[in-house]
């Protein structure tokens, strides 16, 4: 984290939550909690721990009030205003510590939940490319191999001076080289999907459906979707949320950008809220700006754990005022 974020958020922790709270809907998002090593997310992103995690829950109980997914869409769809002080919790991408760590604790607490999933993953049928890159990343930290796998490796990437950096430039279009790169290093990512499961299974999903959890789309397979035609943004959308609603039997059909929604364009949005089988609700990661219709929310991110749940609530509820204050608060698409 920089000098300057350190020195925002350990100001705004001195500052009152009462003084920061406007009475809207806050929407912290994560994607892990774990107290154990996770290799295929090691080299992509930090996350909290179990103890962590649970006092996260305490500090939203005691400051704001849980609403469900549900709640949610009929309020952006009335135009009727939620409880003040409300909250949505929301998870991407479906992995496995969902049901075995941040469900019970969530059931334990009474906290109603979103999660975000790939149908691409589901069963674990297949493998993120990001989740190949951290465990290629790892092979070559800490693994022993020899010249010639190094040399294989070497010319899958191109022959780069550096290997690490090289793997990491390995984009959603290239993706096959994540697949070659692995096969280079004698590593099986088929393997690793058996034995690891690193994502849920629908029956799984269907658990967390039955105990009143709520379920969306995330995407087929976890694009960055400025990088995509509009015909992909399209079909990446429905063919998610249409898979999740008729396998579920779902009364409600929502979405969640995987990685951003910076740089869609206003027709997606169009299209896919106005359209055939329109979306009821679409989740963004903005930070909670406003957007050019209100059911397109953003949340942010709350799992890093060098960041306290209140520095993180506080920051970006003082984050908002002040773009508020600079005519900064609406997305322009």
């Amino acid at each position: 984290m920089s000098l300057a974020k350190n020195a925002f958020y350990s100001a705004v922790q001195l500052l009152p939550i009462k003084m920061l709270q406007n009475g809207g809907l806050l929407l912290p998002y994560h994607h892990l909690v774990s107290n154990k090593d996770v290799p295929h997310i090691k080299h992509l992103y930090p996350f909290k721990n179990i103890r962590a995690f649970e006092q996260d829950l305490d500090y939203l109980l005691k400051h704001f009030t849980p609403v469900t997914l549900q709640d949610v869409i009929a309020a952006v769809k009335s135009g009727q205003p939620l409880p003040a002080r409300s909250f949505l919790i929301t998870f991407d991408d479906g992995l496995r510590e969902i049901t075995e760590n941040i469900a019970p604790l969530l059931l334990k607490k009474g906290v109603p939940a979103a999660f975000f999933l790939n149908s691409a993953f589901l069963d674990n049928k297949e493998l993120f490319y990001k989740f190949k890159i951290s465990l290629i990343t790892e092979a070559i930290q800490t693994g022993e191999h020899s010249a010639a796998a190094l040399a294989k490796l070497s010319t899958v990437l191109g022959n780069p001076s550096e290997l690490v950096p090289a793997v990491k430039k390995i984009s959603y279009h290239n993706r096959q080289l994540a697949e070659e790169a692995g096969v280079a290093l004698g590593l099986s990512f088929t393997d690793y999907l058996q034995q690891q499961r690193p994502f849920m299974t629908l029956e799984e999903v269907g658990k967390l459906v039955r105990q009143g959890f709520a379920i969306g789309g995330h995407s087929v397979d976890h694009p960055y979707y400025s990088q995509l035609t509009l015909e992909e943004q399209l079909a990446q959308t429905r063919d998610s949320v249409n898979f999740l609603t008729g396998h579920f039997h779902l009364p409600y059909r929502a979405f969640a950008f995987p990685h951003t929604d910076a740089g869609v364009s206003r027709t997606f949005f169009d299209t896919i809220l106005e359209g055939p089988d329109p979306i009821d609700v679409i989740f963004g990661t903005a930070n909670h700006k406003q957007d050019i219709s209100p059911r397109i929310l953003h949340r942010f991110n709350c799992e890093r754990p060098a960041i306290s749940i209140g520095a993180a609530v506080k920051g970006i509820l003082l984050y908002n005022r002040l773009q508020e204050l600079r005519n900064k608060q609406v997305i322009v698409r």
